[in-house]
């Protein structure tokens, strides 16, 4: 199958459906960085300087590090600070991964480092994701986080859980780390899906329900994942097949306790003998025994 990249942002969150911390139509919210939307992983050291919206950012260099967004509206910027110290970032927007140079030649405060525009009502997830790493001009591979901009909407705080059926890859549900990229094709549920091949790389979803299936694409490219449920490694799958297979499924499972569970899908970076490439897909989910 030809391969179609588009490498645009990605990221976050679990969740079920909580009311929006909201704004009216045709208005713009400024969520500061300590807003309970926001979550944080990894290590993060908190900023006081008065430039700062509200007077206070925080700050990371720590390679994996994490900050997610859930929120209702059509538009979001990230706000944060350019400087000479200041190095890239991954951002995901629900689920399309884009590279970010928060590098500037001064230090400029309030600084929109990404904005996406023209969203479909309803609820999606930012996840920002040091890189520790550095343009060849910057000293250093701070990233800062200000604060967010939503149009239309607002940041909302809790955990999102997909319910029973289909949910796509895009889904606010599912969460990655690591490096996707974006797949557009009829064949594919939905019409897209996304794809990786970088150890460690990793979408879970969060869903509420007894069973669980992965929808993948198989090919002669197709590489192995570690499949874990509620944390704990359920066993290895071998994507390869030799000749294209669209919503193929990549695994599946039932008899689960009714209640939230989490599913996680691990790239190894690697693929049988008879496989070409070590690409892992990631298409939809179907969920079972859900609410």
């Amino acid at each position: 199958m030809k391969r179609t990249f588009r490498s645009s942002v990605l990221f976050l969150a679990a969740l079920r459906l909580l009311t929006p911390l909201g704004a009216q139509a045709g208005t713009t919210t400024r969520i500061e960085e300590n807003d309970p939307s926001i979550v944080y992983s990894g290590n993060w050291y908190a900023n006081a300087a008065s430039p700062n919206s509200g007077g206070h950012s925080v700050l990371s260099n720590a390679l994996g590090a994490r900050a997610a967004i859930t929120f209702t509206g059509t538009a979001i910027s990230w706000i944060g600070v350019a400087d000479p110290w200041s190095g890239f970032a991954r951002v995901y927007l629900d689920g399309v991964m884009n590279t970010v140079d928060s590098y500037g030649n001064d230090t400029s405060y309030q600084r929109v480092l990404f904005t996406a525009r023209g969203l479909a009502p309803g609820v999606h997830t930012l996840s920002i994701e040091i890189m520790h790493s550095r343009d060849v001009n910057g000293s250093g591979s701070w990233v800062w986080i200000d604060g967010f901009d939503v149009e239309d909407g607002g940041g909302m705080s809790g955990v999102i859980s997909a319910p029973a059926g289909r949910t796509e890859q895009n889904n606010p549900a599912v969460n990655y780390t690591g490096t996707w990229f974006l797949n557009t094709n009829p064949v594919q549920s939905g019409g897209t899906a996304v794809l990786s091949t970088d150890f460690g790389s990793r979408a879970t979803i969060s869903f509420t329900g007894t069973g669980i299936g992965w929808i993948a694409y198989r090919d002669q490219w197709s590489g192995i994942a570690n499949v874990y449920i509620d944390g704990t490694l359920k066993g290895t799958v071998d994507t390869y097949a030799p000749s294209d297979q669209a919503k193929a499924t990549g695994y599946s499972l039932t008899g689960l306790i009714a209640g939230a569970h989490t599913l996680t899908i691990e790239v190894t970076g690697t693929h049988s003998t008879q496989s070409q490439g070590s690409w892992v897909w990631i298409d939809a989910f179907d969920i079972t025994g859900g609410q």
